[in-house]
């Protein structure tokens, strides 16, 4: 890959920098959960487990799992927009 000039560099979108955006954004977002939406979303998203095995761990259904992560990403996503 051949270097570009500066001058053609600038102005350039930065994906790292929406991203950061992005995480500064949602951040709040996630401290306004309660904890265990929290753990959920970590545990899902974090240690990749299953709706199942989240279940499993905290002694309710697949299914409630599901509807937890459902309401939580969308109060997640509803803020993001609004912000």
């Amino acid at each position: 890959r051949t270097a570009r000039p500066l001058a053609e560099r600038l102005g350039d979108v930065d994906p790292a920098m929406e991203l950061f955006e992005e995480f500064h954004t949602l951040a709040p977002l996630l401290e306004q959960l309660d904890a265990r939406d929290r753990h959920i979303l970590q545990m899902r998203f974090g240690q990749d487990k299953t709706q199942a095995e989240i279940g499993a761990e905290l002694g309710i259904s697949q299914m409630q799992v599901s509807r937890l992560l459902s309401r939580t990403l969308a109060r997640l996503r509803a803020g993001m927009l609004t912000a």
